[in-house]
């Protein structure tokens, strides 16, 4: 399915939780037995990916796991998976025609109310997976915590992937105060997991917590010595746990970050599945990272010459992409394509990602900057840059690198999830969610 059945504006009348729950009860769904199957990932960048190897690992310890994630790249059916793999059409649409039969319903009662798609499309996933019967539910908040309709869920373990300042208008101004909106997804004594890049809002963390018996838990901190050998196929990581001794596998999602997702996607099951013994980890961690797939994060698309696409949207996230680019690829072998969201902080990126190119070539996707002004930001800021084509749009962009490119030249994709979902449509033949991606 493409797109959604249902119509409905992003946001809602105000906070949700409570029409959210209120329609959750007509569609005789269980919010807290459902919350105690449930792990609640949340974050500014990461979650995705660590949703996606936690649902890798949770499979292969004989879990039956439902996963929400978002955004999708190209069918609204990416955002609802089990055992990892999209669910079809046809429950997607029947459990939509329910949510949107119980909302009318609803709105009869209280007209003044308004549901957004997210509490919508949160309600379908709960559907979705009740009716597969899934024992495990792996769950990514939309924005934040305190008012994410994932916080009825009250799950027992939670995680915040990392932090960045996004969405402040939403979540509040400063570090400090986005990190306790995230953390307000979790329940009082619920065990919260902590990426790396927590030292400076630690101490309000903690507070917090200590307040109603969550627990806080430097996920990362049992590991130590971690090593790691990037390449274009994939990279070769190493550590030392505390408790097991050294550690290894191999990941198909490439750069330190994703190595960090990683272990702190095993903590989380380890968390859950405290009954397989420590013994049996590496063996079924090895296979499940072997596996684990997350399109658009440090994406490696076939094709001459080969091109890396990541979706991150904020100066973190595309600092942390060109770190990974930068351990496997010769700036000197590499050619920029670059499209930028309107909606995002364009000068920021900019700012991260222009000292580390030598060439690019400029496009544009869905609701994207347009190339010619996006062209003359290029210039202002990095006057020494050679700029090889302004296109219009993500096929001609491909068009023009191919033409353009020298021998062993590698393509880095950079600018946001709808630029990277443009140029990955055009490199597979896929037909993307969006009316300008082609």
């Amino acid at each position: 399915m493409r797109r959604t059945t249902l119509d409905l504006p992003r946001f809602g009348a105000g906070p949700g939780l409570v029409r959210t729950a209120r329609l959750a009860a007509r569609l005789d769904l269980d919010l807290a037995a459902l919350g105690q199957r449930a792990v609640v990932i949340t974050g500014s960048n990461g979650k995705g990916s660590t949703a996606s190897l936690l649902t890798a690992l949770l499979a292969e310890a004989g879990e039956h796991v439902g996963s929400f994630i978002s955004p999708h790249l190209f069918a609204f059916n990416e955002r609802f998976c089990v055992q990892g793999l999209p669910v079809g059409d046809g429950p997607l649409a029947a459990a939509e025609a329910r949510v949107a039969a119980a909302i009318k319903a609803d709105v009869a009662d209280h007209p003044e109310d308004q549901f957004g798609e997210f509490e919508a499309w949160f309600l379908t996933a709960l559907c979705l997976f009740d009716a597969a019967a899934c024992n495990r539910l792996v769950i990514e908040a939309g924005i934040g915590g305190r008012y994410d309709p994932c916080r009825l869920l009250q799950a027992p373990v939670t995680a915040i992937v990392s932090l960045d300042l996004e969405h402040t208008a939403l979540l509040g101004e400063t570090r400090q105060a986005i990190a306790l909106d995230k953390l307000d997804a979790a329940p009082p004594r619920a065990r919260v997991f902590l990426g790396r890049g927590f030292d400076d809002v630690h101490a309000d963390l903690e507070s917090a917590c200590a307040s109603d018996g969550r627990e806080l838990v430097d996920a990362l901190a049992s590991y130590t010595a971690v090593r790691r050998r990037d390449a274009v196929s994939g990279q070769q990581v190493s550590t030392i746990h505390a408790r097991q001794g050294e550690f290894d596998f191999s990941l198909n999602l490439l750069g330190a970050r994703q190595a960090e997702n990683a272990l702190l996607a095993l903590e989380l099951a380890r968390a859950v599945r405290p009954d397989i013994a420590d013994a049996r980890w590496p063996v079924l961690a090895r296979s499940a990272f072997a596996r684990a797939r997350c399109a658009g994060r440090l994406e490696v698309l076939p094709g001459q010459p080969p091109l890396l696409i990541d979706v991150g949207h904020t100066p973190a996230a595309v600092g942390s992409a060109i770190e990974a680019v930068a351990d496997i690829l010769d700036v000197g072998r590499t050619v920029l394509l670059l499209g930028l969201s309107k909606s995002k902080d364009v000068d920021g990126m900019l700012a991260r990602i222009l000292p580390h190119f030598d060439r690019v070539i400029i496009g544009a996707g869905y609701q994207g900057v347009a190339p010619q002004v996006l062209g003359e930001r290029v210039r202002n800021l990095r006057p020494e840059i050679e700029v090889l084509a302004v296109c219009e749009d993500a096929g001609a962009s491909l068009a023009a690198a191919r033409r353009l490119c020298r021998a062993g030249d590698v393509l880095v994709g950079l600018g946001g999830l709808f630029w990277a979902a443009a140029l990955r449509a055009q490199v597979l033949g896929l037909d993307a969610d969006g009316p300008d991606f082609t």
